[in-house]
């Protein structure tokens, strides 16, 4: 009897194969360790849609070997109601980096007013206080392909930029990842080029 597989289940199986043979994916995208989790709220200016902005409140991170999160995205270039995106799920959280950085992706399925489920990542920076220099961006894929993309920008100082405040939270005693890490291009739906830094 055939049996499907789930992508975690793939994810996993893909990752302890690559960890017994001592070969590296071509991502550097790794959970941090230890790991830790990040809120945000703002907007953003969204000049390549009509120079409108987006709407943006996030929270994703590590918790008890696992994710958790919410992510939720309006884009009000697109009439009334906007484009609408809010996750279902969390499933990867990642250091964009790997150097101990400020930024993060948070990585999951979400659905759309539109464009039907799509995969999702969001990337922030913490930069500090009061924000202005934090960063947000955006990048949807389906099947493999961007259906909609805001690279990462400034929150401010600006009007053109945005506005709002990223919060990259220290580690605590619940914020443990997962004890076989996902691979970020499998829970993201693909890389993440043209979402920058």
């Amino acid at each position: 009897m055939r049996q499907s597989i789930s992508a975690f289940a793939l994810a996993a199986a893909i990752a302890i194969a690559v960890l017994a043979l001592g070969v590296r994916p071509t991502s550097a995208h790794v959970v941090p360790s230890p790991c830790d989790f990040t809120t945000g709220g703002g907007w953003i200016g969204i000049p390549e849609e009509g120079g409108n902005q987006a709407n943006f409140g996030i929270v994703g991170g590590c918790k008890n070997h696992g994710f958790f999160g919410d992510v939720n995205y309006i884009d009000h270039n697109f009439g009334p109601p906007g484009f609408h995106v809010h996750s279902t799920s969390v499933d990867g959280y990642f250091d964009p980096i790997v150097s101990g950085s400020s930024y993060r992706d948070i990585c999951g399925t979400a659905w759309t007013n539109t464009k039907g489920d799509v995969k999702y990542r969001v990337r922030t920076q913490d930069n500090g206080e009061p924000g202005a220099t934090d960063r947000f961006g955006i990048k949807l894929m389906q099947n493999g392909v961007v259906v909609y993309l805001a690279s990462t920008r400034q929150l401010g100082p600006t009007d053109a930029n945005g506005g709002g405040n990223i919060q990259l939270h220290a580690p605590n005693p619940s914020t443990t990842g997962p004890l076989v890490p996902p691979l970020d291009y499998v829970v993201c739906g693909g890389d993440d080029s043209g979402l920058g830094f």
